[in-house]
């Protein structure tokens, strides 16, 4: 390509620079973003070949990746719209999509069929230019979300760029995407979230965190995640979410309920341990 454009340099928007800077996807990578010292600690990282604050300068871009927190993306939309060519393409990597999909019709119109929707399943619970790695995507599932006015040549080529990041991309439509990551991701981190709370507002919560060990530290990880993202994400999914935790709660109370009856409380237990063991082999 000759012109990829990033817009948000935190750990994914980074970390697609860097590989795309490594591997020559692209003759020209220019990052764009909110705060002028993350840019400027983006170049000097080496994840971009240059930094702007002018979106004019996406006016020939081949590919505008669009990085920033899912209740930006809308206003992002908003400010690229008039420099975009007809020939330019728009991918995401929001972990929402349906809300996404609906902005994009509504600001794009018509040229919404360049706008391809994408969530790389990778990542952690840091943040900014400084979280960009090495290999991120490497064999992990990118979540490719079309919509009806997507051309297959179109749809190919994002399917492609993210082939070349080393990703293993599936087709969903973005109703089923949300569906399944309220469960298997936004869910576990308002569990993780609500439990920290919790701890927060204990009296002796610093003699907790002193005796907590390796399970409290795996299960509590993603609570340390970026606020204002996963502020969005609830947000933007919220249905999903909801239903989610009203399951929860349920099971919740299944599980009170068998601490009356040992045999009922082994079997909630076992049945949670031997999922969990057969997905993990």
């Amino acid at each position: 390509m000759h012109k990829i454009c990033i817009i948000g340099l935190g750990l994914l928007g980074g970390s697609i620079g860097k590989e795309c800077l490594e591997k020559k996807l692209s003759k020209k990578v220019i990052g764009f973003g909110r705060n002028h010292d993350s840019l400027k600690k983006a170049l000097q990282l080496q994840l971009v070949h240059e930094i702007s604050d002018d979106f004019n300068n996406i006016h020939d871009a081949d590919l505008v990746i669009i990085a920033t927190p899912v209740k930006q993306i809308e206003l992002v939309l908003k400010q690229i719209k008039p420099f975009l060519s007809k020939s330019t393409l728009i991918t995401d990597v929001g972990s929402t999509k349906t809300n996404i999909i609906n902005s994009v019709k509504n600001i794009l119109g018509a040229e919404s069929k360049n706008f391809i929707g994408s969530h790389p399943i990778a990542g952690s619970e840091k943040n900014g230019p400084e979280a960009a790695q090495n290999n991120l995507f490497n064999k992990k599932n990118i979540i490719i979300t079309p919509h009806k006015l997507n051309t297959e040549s179109s749809i190919k080529k994002i399917e492609d760029f993210w082939k070349q990041l080393n990703g293993n991309t599936i087709i969903m439509s973005p109703e089923n995407h949300d569906e399944i990551f309220s469960t298997v991701s936004h869910l576990p981190h308002a569990l993780a979230i609500s439990f920290m709370s919790m701890i927060n507002k204990k009296e002796n919560r610093e003699e907790l965190l002193n005796f907590a060990a390796s399970g409290f530290r795996d299960f509590t990880r993603i609570a340390a995640s970026s606020p204002e993202m996963w502020r969005d994400i609830f947000i933007d999914n919220k249905e999903a979410c909801l239903k989610d935790l009203k399951s929860y709660i349920e099971q919740l109370k299944e599980f009170e309920n068998a601490l009356e009856d040992e045999t009922a409380l082994f079997d909630f237990i076992h049945n949670g341990s031997d999922l969990r063991k057969n997905w993990d082999e």
